[in-house]
């Protein structure tokens, strides 16, 4: 593995970039190498994303870096004498938007991206409706990278198109619908499907589907279509992301259908939480929550101990840099 990625990966897990908005100094040069590795790595996976349990299923980032960290902290693993960070302890699937709205978008896709190419197998990234270019020109990610780069710098960066095309709509019937998506997928009003993927929205008492107006674009879906997707399909349940949930997490359909979110604070005026969901190698699942910060949990001393850094110079982390996987009897999921 290229001792680069190992550093750029290395450099973002560092306490004076990873709480309050500070930010890394990226260079031009290393962000394109980055996008151009990602976008390979992500050549590589089919439209459909398959993965096998245990996973965590993570919900909607929106540039909260330091939230991002906090989640894959849950997951670190202390209890050992060389402890490991929860970037390798885990899979993870990651259902998209992770740019927009926060501060550190940036952040958060270089992160996932170097992830992604270190881990390719380990790490599955679905597109959002904010990794489309109309959104994420209006909503932050285009003023952010025009911020930190300048404008023309900004528009060549901004037109690459990396991600993969949530929500269900008419026009899926099987898993091969989503198979034949073809990508790259540059303008997503192309395809129906993917404008349901990422668009629709349930509705509670409705039959059947009718116009999202809130959203502008695609559908409402009723309990009577999950129903029917979920019999179709063969499948007990549906996770999706798109929609802020009070709680971390929500369910629809008498459970057939769970909503995640994973940016805590989205809103601050209503403190909500943020949740991700835990699958365990016999298919169980369970909800990790995390908790709002507030100014008195958050600085470098708070993050230090929340995420215990010192296996970024452990013993471990060097020999999974060397040889692709944690040391005998320190494999998790």
């Amino acid at each position: 593995m290229s001792e680069f990625y190992w550093k750029f990966l290395h450099k973002h897990l560092a306490p004076k970039y990873s709480t309050g908005d500070k930010r890394i100094g990226y260079t031009l040069s290393e962000v394109a190498q980055v996008l151009g590795a990602a976008k390979e790595a992500l050549k590589k996976d089919n439209s459909l994303i398959e993965m096998n349990p245990p996973i965590v299923i993570v919900g909607d980032i929106h540039g909260q870096y330091y939230d991002l960290l906090r989640m894959f902290s849950l997951f670190n693993d202390k209890d050992r004498n060389e402890p490991v960070s929860g970037t390798l302890t885990q899979k993870y699937l990651f259902l998209g938007d992770y740019v927009d709205r926060g501060s550190r978008s940036l952040e958060c896709i270089m992160l996932v991206f170097v992830l992604k190419i270190l881990f390719p197998k380990k790490y599955g990234l679905v597109r959002g409706n904010h990794e489309c270019r109309p959104i994420n020109r209006v909503y932050g990610f285009f003023d952010e990278l025009q911020d930190r780069f300048g404008n023309e710098e900004a528009e060549a960066l901004w037109k690459e198109d990396l991600l993969h095309a949530r929500g269900i709509g008419p026009n899926i019937h099987t898993f091969d619908d989503i198979r034949q998506i073809q990508r790259p997928l540059d303008d997503i009003s192309t395809s129906p499907l993917a404008m349901d993927l990422l668009w629709a929205d349930p509705m509670i008492d409705l039959i059947g589907f009718m116009p999202n107006q809130v959203r502008g674009v695609s559908v409402y879906f009723g309990e009577s279509e999950v129903v029917k997707l979920c019999k179709s399909l063969n499948i007990d349940l549906i996770v999706r992301a798109h929609q802020m949930m009070q709680n971390g997490y929500g369910f629809f359909c008498g459970r057939k259908l769970m909503t995640i979110f994973t940016a805590p604070r989205y809103f601050p005026e209503r403190n909500n939480k943020a949740a991700v969901l835990v699958v365990d190698e016999n298919g169980k699942c369970s909800i990790k929550v995390l908790l709002p910060c507030d100014e008195i949990n958050t600085g470098e001393k708070a993050f230090r101990k929340e995420f215990d850094l010192s296996y970024m110079d452990s013993s471990s982390y060097q020999f999974y840099k060397t040889n692709g996987k944690l040391p005998k009897g320190r494999r998790k999921g």
